[in-house]
């Protein structure tokens, strides 16, 4: 064997990669929980340190939305799926980011993004979500993440130094401790969702993942579609892929769900009633995204699964009256007239329908639509302004 053969097979070796079981040979019990982790040695409690800080940060940043109930319930959810216990290690930020993302840090800091609360639409699938987060957090994923990457990375010097002096190519050895680096960090995504299905059956809520992952490929279809682009294969993880491919990791909790069972609380009205205050807030930062596609496809789903609202339609009415097209604004104005029906309709509504009236050539009804949004909003930045179109589209019909 050559020393470049001889090289990777020894850098194989201490990757360590691991086939992963099927889900019907999982075993969804808890195990005992320890408690929250101490650091140990120098590396570990720098890393400590760091997340200490950013922690400090979060508290005083204005990305952060400062909204007590929003958290409390968040942290209510957190404990009816990983326990009391478990859940007290916790303290949980929301950061405004329309993306779909959580994270857990090594210290119990908690992240959830509000592009997260936008797409979902019962406690069940917010339960699998937080659950996963957790078990990063128990499994203690963060910081075995950070040795390896220490250790790879540290193999990966040495390797080129011995190259370097034995005169001997060592890209390919380098490339196999990278890989050996993502497919490690897929591994623990995967046992992430176990922990996480075994935390939920456990629960009062059903466990109820896969349909969340399937709307992620949906979405994606979409937002590809809407471009013109080629839709992108969710079925294989390459090979620099941190985590699971979505259609993969869709079929394995699709498995474990029929494994488990359909018994528990699907929670669709309590997560409409919680997230009903912040709705608005959470579909303007959608809207800011100049993501046609993609945010269409949330909007029309979110209504399809959780039910139509006020706030729900005057989004969908202002995706396409930003796009701005004719055929765009007589859909627009028909989500808006829609919104109108409900008691929680936004008084923006009114004015999406006057400013789309406006533009199709109805002044009189833009003018009207107009007037009645500053009276139900006179203390609105816009109101001036509106009041100008009003006065110069009153002039116009004269």
């Amino acid at each position: 064997m050559n020393p470049a053969c001889r090289l990777a097979a020894v850098a194989l070796a201490l990757v360590g990669l691991e086939g992963t079981a099927r889900p019907q040979d999982v075993d969804l019990t808890i195990p005992p929980y320890s408690g929250a982790y101490e650091p140990q040695g120098v590396d570990e409690r720098g890393l400590w340190m760091e997340v200490d800080e950013a922690e400090r940060q979060f508290r005083d940043s204005t990305h952060v939305l400062k909204d007590e109930r929003l958290t409390q319930w968040l942290g209510e959810v957190l404990c009816r799926t990983v326990g009391d216990d478990r859940c007290a290690s916790a303290r949980i930020y929301v950061v405004r980011d329309a993306s779909f993302n959580a994270a857990m840090a090594p210290n119990g800091l908690m992240l959830v993004h509000t592009g997260l609360l936008a797409r979902l639409t019962s406690e069940s699938e917010l339960a699998t979500i937080l659950g996963h987060e957790f078990a990063h957090f128990e499994r203690r994923h963060t910081l075995n993440q950070f040795k390896k990457i220490r250790a790879s990375t540290d193999l990966m010097a040495w390797f080129g130094l011995a190259g370097a002096a034995a005169r001997v190519d060592m890209t390919s050895v380098q490339n196999s401790l990278i890989a050996g680096i993502f497919s490690y960090s897929r591994e623990q995504e995967m046992e992430a969702d176990k922990l996480g299905a075994a935390y939920a059956k456990a629960s009062p809520y059903r466990l109820n993942a896969s349909a969340v992952w399937k709307r992620v490929i949906e979405e994606d279809n979409a937002r590809r579609e809407a471009r013109g682009l080629r839709k992108r294969r969710h079925k294989y993880s390459g090979w620099l892929d941190s985590h699971p491919a979505e259609a993969e990791r869709q079929e394995y909790l699709a498995e474990l769900e029929a494994k488990v069972g359909d018994e528990g609380d699907p929670g669709v009205e309590a997560y409409r009633e919680a997230i009903a205050p912040v709705l608005p807030m959470l579909l303007d930062e959608l809207l800011r995204r100049n993501d046609f596609g993609g945010v269409d496809y949330i909007l029309r789903s979110r209504g399809e699964l959780a039910g139509w609202s006020g706030p729900l339609l005057y989004a969908q009415g202002e995706l396409y009256r930003q796009r701005g097209n004719p055929r765009d604004l007589v859909t627009a104005r028909e989500f808006f007239t829609q919104s109108m029906n409900y008691p929680d309709a936004p008084a923006e509504s009114w004015r999406g329908l006057g400013l789309c009236a406006i533009r199709l050539g109805d002044r009189e009804a833009g003018r009207e639509a107009l007037a009645e949004y500053i009276r139900r909003a006179p203390d609105a930045q816009d109101v001036g302004m509106m009041k100008l179109l009003v006065e110069g589209t009153g002039d116009q019909t004269k």
